[in-house]
C-alpha cells in the first residue's frame, strides 16, 4: 500500500528557480562582457585606420597639379540664407590647374587645419574621431601655387559643385585627376550652403538645419539646391 505524500516530499519549483537565475544571470554577464570586449576591440581598430596614413589615388594625366584657394565677395547681392540681412554673397574657391613642373611649389595639404578643426568641432567625437579618417594623414598630390604649365596657351575650365553640403575637397582625386589631364577645375563651398566654411578671417560657418535638402519637402529641397551655386549667373554669362 502506498504511502501518502507529504509536503516535504513534493517537488518544490522553489528550489529550481534560484538554479535557472543564477544560469541566466551568468549567460547575461558573458554576453554583456563579450558585447564589450567586442565593442572595444571595433574601436580599436577604428582608431587604428582613423590614424593611418593614407595617399590618394596618383592622377593619370602627365601635368603636374597646383591648387590655389580664394575668398570671393559678390558686393552687389545679398545672401538671403545668411541669419543677418544685407550679409554678401562669399565663396570659397578651389582651383586646381596643370601646373609648370612637379616639383615646383610646397605640397598642398588636403584640407588646411582650420577647416579639420571645425569639421571635427561639429561632426561629433564619433565621427570625427572613428568613423573617418584623420584629413590630417590624407596625403594628395597637388602643390601650392605654382606657376600654370605654359605647355598650352589655354586650358578648358570644368565648373564643379559639391552635392549638398560636402566640402568640394572631399572631391580631390576627381579634381588632380582633371588637372593632370590639362583642365583648371573650379569648385567652392558657400556659407550657409556646405556643411562648414572657414572664411579668412577665421570665421566659422556652420549650415543649419533649415538649409539641408535632406530636411525638406522635394520642392523646397529642389529650390534650394538650384539657388545653391551663387556663380550661376556668372557661369551662364561666361558660357
Amino acid at each position: 500500500m502506498s504511502q501518502p505524500r507529504t509536503l516535504s516530499d513534493s517537488p518544490n519549483p522553489r528550489r529550481k528557480f534560484p538554479a535557472f537565475a543564477k544560469r541566466l544571470i551568468k549567460g547575461l554577464a558573458a554576453l554583456a562582457i563579450f558585447a564589450v570586449v567586442g565593442l572595444t576591440m571595433l574601436l580599436a581598430l577604428l582608431w587604428r585606420e582613423h590614424k593611418t596614413e593614407v595617399t590618394l589615388p596618383a592622377p593619370a594625366g602627365h601635368f603636374a597639379v597646383g591648387r590655389a584657394t580664394y575668398a570671393w565677395v559678390n558686393n552687389a547681392r545679398t545672401d538671403e540664407l545668411a541669419p543677418s540681412s544685407g550679409a554678401k554673397r562669399e565663396v570659397v574657391v578651389w582651383i586646381w590647374y596643370p601646373s609648370a613642373a612637379a616639383t615646383s611649389g610646397a605640397p598642398e595639404e588636403y584640407l588646411p587645419a582650420p577647416w579639420r578643426s571645425a569639421l571635427a568641432q561639429h561632426s561629433g567625437v564619433l565621427m570625427s574621431q572613428f568613423f573617418t579618417r584623420d584629413l590630417s594623414l590624407v596625403r594628395a598630390h597637388s602643390t601650392s601655387d605654382p606657376e600654370v604649365s605654359p605647355e598650352r596657351h589655354s586650358y578648358p575650365v570644368v565648373i564643379m559643385r559639391a552635392g549638398g553640403g560636402a566640402l568640394t575637397t572631399d572631391y580631390t582625386t576627381l579634381t588632380e585627376d582633371l588637372a593632370s589631364h590639362g583642365y583648371i577645375v573650379v569648385g567652392f563651398d558657400a556659407p550657409y550652403r556646405t556643411f562648414v566654411v572657414v572664411l579668412p578671417d577665421n570665421r566659422v560657418v556652420i549650415r543649419p538645419p533649415t538649409n539641408d535638402p535632406e530636411n525638406l519637402q522635394a520642392d523646397q529641397a529642389n529650390r534650394l539646391i538650384t539657388d545653391f551655386c551663387p556663380c550661376g549667373p556668372a557661369i551662364r554669362r561666361l558660357l
